[in-house]
């Protein structure tokens, strides 16, 4: 029997600059940290998650870590604690926001895609949600953030992230013509035949909601996404 491998999908720590249930403070990220660790949880890459299927066997326990948006808080909150941890995680981003206040430098985007396990991906250029805009625009988006993070950073860009999980047959056809290995949809991909497909890797929002051990618990079993929407 196989469960899906629990992919954590983080935004902001930063609950003050935005303090709906998106954002989660510091504190919580470094305990349930730490709950991983103390729980004997594997963490793993994407591209690990997108060779097997994003499945496991009943008992394994892996887990995959990514933030989203390139918030300074990300750095400054979460790579330490992550660091700290020797945990692998993926932080996507988007190229035209970086170096913008509220967001991180270039020059941290290279320090972290310098330390072992941590990944940088593409969050497309703009943060337009990819199927909404035209397709023109939605192909450069694609491909002109891929090239700016490749040529910042100076290795291959292997990870999408599609802005706000959208995305439709297009896109994906999009993302791999562009050469992307892998791709993160939201939490609520529930059509069957996406299921293994590598560049829709299916995540587990994190917010609020899933600050007691419980609640988090529920959300690392594997079985989470047979119960809906986070």
């Amino acid at each position: 029997m196989k469960k899906f491998i629990p992919i954590l999908a983080y935004h902001s720590l930063d609950p003050q600059r935005f303090p709906g249930k998106l954002a989660i403070a510091p504190e919580l990220f470094k305990r349930q940290m730490s709950f991983l660790k103390k729980k004997g949880f594997r963490v793993t890459g994407l591209e690990a998650c997108a060779k097997s299927g994003w499945k496991e066997d009943l008992l394994d326990r892996q887990v995959a870590i990514t933030l989203d948006d390139g918030y300074l808080d990300n750095y400054e909150r979460a790579f330490p604690i992550l660091k700290e941890m020797g945990f692998a995680a993926a932080f996507f981003v988007t190229p035209a926001e970086v170096g913008l206040p509220g967001f991180m430098t270039w020059e941290m985007v290279r320090e972290m895609a310098a330390t072992p396990g941590i990944e940088i991906g593409s969050h497309s250029l703009h943060h337009k949600p990819l199927a909404d805009i035209p397709e023109k625009e939605a192909w450069e988006s694609v491909v002109i953030s891929k090239k700016i993070l490749e040529d910042k950073l100076g290795h291959e860009i292997k990870a999408i992230s599609y802005p706000s999980g959208s995305f439709n047959e297009k896109i994906l056809e999009m993302v791999r013509g562009a050469g992307y290995r892998y791709g993160c949809a939201a939490s609520h991909i529930h059509d069957r035949k996406w299921e293994g497909d590598p560049y829709l890797l299916r995540r587990i929002k994190i917010s609020s909601s899933s600050g007691s051990d419980l609640a988090f618990s529920l959300r690392l079993s594997g079985f989470y996404h047979s119960f809906g929407r986070p």
